[in-house]
């Protein structure tokens, strides 16, 4: 091996590494957020438009975090764009654990999102810079580091919340991960040449077949029914299940577990098995999760049936990424823009719907809804599979 190909494969295991301490970083730090809401709400005497506000504002700046990212990409290397996001991480968690007042801590909250979406993107498309051939196990691997965050981070806020003013405690944990991070990333930012057909091509222009928009639909729907359950399950199975208090609390860590291992082996198995099938599986175990939340009575087939959604939900985000990002050598940081904010608009679409679907026919037909969009989800990816494959054979056929 030569000289100049072990220096490409130690920058490209260092990226590995620190996009993955990155997404880590960004699930803890989310879930302190908002596990410690509460408590917050008190300290800074947030009312509920206020608290609502706090959490609504924020997800609008991650999308404009894209829109920025498609800007700056056609002249940019990516892994230099994410250091944008990763500057801004430090500063906004020095702003949100220092908020004395309401309207400093949204504005540290605002800041940290678009830091979150601009690296996140900059993460993607430096993936698909760097060409890996395992798209999908990297992806699938990077995206189980942020459901480790989530699960370690409750306990850990749990421990550390003694009183509603101690909530900015946790939060010193990914301030020093994030400052430990960005040495190693500008090291990356000024070693890593960028390859890409992107910096070649001034044009801007979305794809125009089948398969393209069905992957931007699949994203829209599966991120709003991912969304959907993780706001509602604990309301859920408190108030229409009579489950305890206490076991209603916990279930969202359970499905963050289901959602870490899962990530685990689909990044094993997900360029083997096939991006397509993946997503019909993981689809299919997600089915029957969600049925056995819903129309299950025993608190065994519940909690059960929680896990299992993990399992099914966690391999479908980024292995949706790894397809769009291996089938498209153009234009790939506007394709990644349509599909962060096609997610993003999927969770705001599909939350309001289930509130209002709950408030008007109770919680039992709002979570029905979420098990109707998964559903609609498995036959869009059957459809997505025979459309990449007829793309594939016409692309065959025009070489021959």
């Amino acid at each position: 091996m030569s000289l100049d190909r072990r220096i490409e494969l130690r920058i490209e295991t260092n990226f590995v590494i620190v996009a993955s301490l990155v997404y880590f970083l960004f699930g803890f730090a989310v879930m302190a957020i908002f596990s410690a809401l509460p408590a917050i709400a008190i300290d800074l005497d947030m009312s509920h438009s206020m608290t609502g506000l706090v959490i609504a504002l924020p997800k609008i700046f991650f999308q404009v975090a894209a829109f920025v990212v498609v800007i700056l990409s056609k002249k940019r290397n990516p892994f230099k764009i994410m250091l944008l996001g990763l500057f801004c991480v430090p500063l906004s968690i020095i702003l949100i654990t220092l908020s004395k007042e309401y309207f400093q801590f949204l504005l540290g909250k605002i800041l940290f999102f678009f830091g979150f979406g601009v690296t996140e993107m900059s993460i993607v498309f430096g993936v698909a810079v760097m060409a890996f051939r395992r798209t999908g196990r990297i992806l699938n691997v990077v995206h189980a580091f942020f459901a480790l965050g989530c699960i370690i981070s409750p306990g850990v806020v749990s421990i550390f919340l003694t009183d509603t003013s101690s909530w900015n405690t946790p939060l010193y944990i990914p301030l020093a991960i994030s400052l430990i991070i960005i040495p190693f990333a500008l090291r990356i930012a000024y070693k890593q040449v960028r390859t890409d057909n992107d910096i070649k091509s001034e044009k801007i222009a979305f794809p125009k077949e089948l398969f393209f928009w069905l992957i931007i639909i699949g994203c829209f729907i599966y991120v709003g029914y991912e969304s959907g359950l993780s706001s509602w399950l604990s309301i859920f199975v408190y108030e229409a299940k009579a489950i305890l208090l206490r076991v209603s609390s916990l279930l969202p860590s359970l499905l963050w577990i289901g959602l870490f291992l899962g990530r685990l082996a689909t990044g094993i198995i997900v360029d083997r098995f096939g991006f397509e099938k993946t997503l019909v599986s993981l689809t299919f175990i997600s089915i029957v999760g969600v049925s056995m939340i819903v129309f299950s009575n025993s608190t065994l087939f519940l909690v059960s049936g929680v896990f299992m959604t993990g399992l099914g939900y966690s391999g479908i985000f980024p292995t949706l990424q790894a397809l769009l990002v291996s089938s498209y050598k153009q234009n790939r940081a506007v394709i990644l823009c349509a599909f962060t904010v096609a997610g993003s608009m999927g969770a705001l679409v599909t939350n309001l719907l289930v509130g209002s679907i709950s408030e008007a026919t109770g919680l039992f037909t709002g979570m029905s809804f979420i098990l109707i969009l998964i559903v609609l989800s498995l036959v869009l990816f059957t459809l997505l599979g025979i459309s990449h494959s007829k793309t594939l054979q016409s692309s065959a056929n025009r070489t021959t």
